[in-house]
């Protein structure tokens, strides 16, 4: 579940992500990306193994990403409306983790 929100995010910020300015492309947009897909990746790495180490990496991610779109929004290359939603859905995927660790203490 929480894996397929993390998907859901990555292609409703993949538009925004495509109109970022060209000069800003590779600083910002491809880091962006990667570290989209990083999340997924420490997600399913977090399911499949049922570390607690592994959960803290993901909500480590999360944290990161969160950095990364109030960067964009400060900069101006990301609209400050999208921003707002995927901050939230990101907050929601971090309140998944949240419960994860909980669990697992």
């Amino acid at each position: 579940m929480v894996v397929s929100k993390a998907e859901r995010l990555i292609a409703d910020l993949g538009p925004q992500i495509d109109r970022i300015p060209k000069h800003q492309r590779y600083r910002f947009a491809v880091r962006l990306e990667a570290a989209l897909w990083e999340l997924v990746r420490r997600l399913i790495e977090a399911a499949t193994s049922g570390q607690k180490s592994k959960v803290y990496r993901a909500d480590e991610q999360i944290r990161y990403l969160h950095a990364l779109l109030r960067h964009g929004a400060e900069r101006r290359l990301l609209g400050a409306k999208r921003v707002g939603e995927a901050a939230g859905q990101l907050s929601e995927i971090g309140a998944m983790v949240g419960a994860w660790r909980q669990r697992l203490k």
